[in-house]
């Protein structure tokens, strides 16, 4: 399917959805896209996925982010890219650790993959501690875990941290559109001294920043969605790298840019914008922060020497 293909897809089944949910509970769109197998898109049909490409799922996911549905797309993708076959029945959902797990309050299991141990999946039990981040988003504690299994076969840490923060780029990447979008609509429509606001320069020249913004993020997600599906796990390392960086740059810079143009009316929480911008504030700091990848990143050059690093520029 291409992505053309996809974002008509995700378009259509996102259309007029409220991006408010029950409290305490999953959004009721989730089981919607749990049915049309959105978690399994971009993993190989013999490894359980519905195929297609890592490029295909990150426009769902970025198209998701852009309504300001909340909803654990990412993290259920990425435990079915790690478990293959080997996926148990319910909802499970990819962590790093036991602290600030993705949706844990309600998921049947949980892939652990610390960055020093071997990955393993567990049970969580009724001892979960409920937290959130900045976008109401469960991000909770496992107290005391329930049975255990070691995955002796899943991926290694680095791998899993280089998907996780190419979707997590997507992620950021959709929100960013969205913000984009409603202070577009926001600019053009509402009228200041019998003009609309976009008529104004400092409008036109902020709107016109964030457009820049969203190029750069939709060009380093894009290439990095294409050389995890190609090339060599050191490149691809390389190219989350970039992604997430790029991302979580154009996500403060998007988010600043849009409450400003929307001024106080953003601010609200009658207004549709906080369920985007909230999302990017949160966003940007997981699966590694930007100061942390661009010290990964950094670490890589100095590896690579300068034939290699101008061998990777240039390729």
């Amino acid at each position: 399917m291409s992505n053309s293909l996809i974002t008509e897809v995700a378009a259509d089944v996102l259309s007029g959805v409220s991006p408010e949910a029950p409290e305490g509970a999953l959004h009721p769109l989730w089981p919607t896209l749990v049915e049309l197998g959105w978690p399994q898109v971009g993993i190989p049909e013999e490894r359980g996925g519905a195929g297609g490409t890592l490029g295909d799922l990150a426009e769902l996911i970025a198209a998701t982010a852009a309504s300001g549905v909340s909803v654990p797309l990412l993290e259920t993708s990425l435990a079915q890219w790690i478990l293959g076959e080997q996926l148990p029945a319910g909802l499970v959902v990819a962590a790093t650790g036991l602290e600030n797990v993705p949706w844990a309050r309600h998921a049947d299991h949980v892939v652990v993959c610390p960055e020093r141990e071997s990955a393993y999946l567990v049970e969580p039990n009724s001892d979960v501690e409920h937290g959130q981040n900045l976008a109401g988003e469960p991000r909770d504690t496992i107290r005391v875990p329930g049975a255990t299994t070691p995955l002796p076969d899943a991926p290694a840490h680095d791998a899993v941290l280089a998907r996780a923060a190419v979707l997590n780029a997507a992620a950021l990447l959709g929100a960013a559109r969205g913000a984009y979008a409603r202070t577009r609509e926001h600019v053009t429509q509402r009228e200041q001294f019998g003009r609309p606001l976009v008529a104004l320069k400092a409008v036109a020249n902020g709107l016109a920043e964030m457009s820049t913004h969203l190029v750069a993020a939709e060009a380093a997600v894009a290439r990095a969605a294409r050389i995890h599906q190609e090339d060599s796990a050191e490149r691809a390392f390389a190219a989350s790298a970039t992604a997430k960086i790029t991302a979580a740059r154009t996500a403060t810079s998007i988010a600043r840019a849009a409450h400003q143009l929307h001024g106080a009316m953003g601010v609200t929480r009658e207004h549709s914008l906080h369920h985007v911008t909230r999302k990017l504030w949160a966003w940007r700091d997981e699966y590694g922060s930007e100061r942390r990848w661009s010290a990964e990143l950094g670490r890589a050059a100095l590896a690579a020497g300068e034939t290699g690093l101008w061998e990777h520029l240039t390729a």
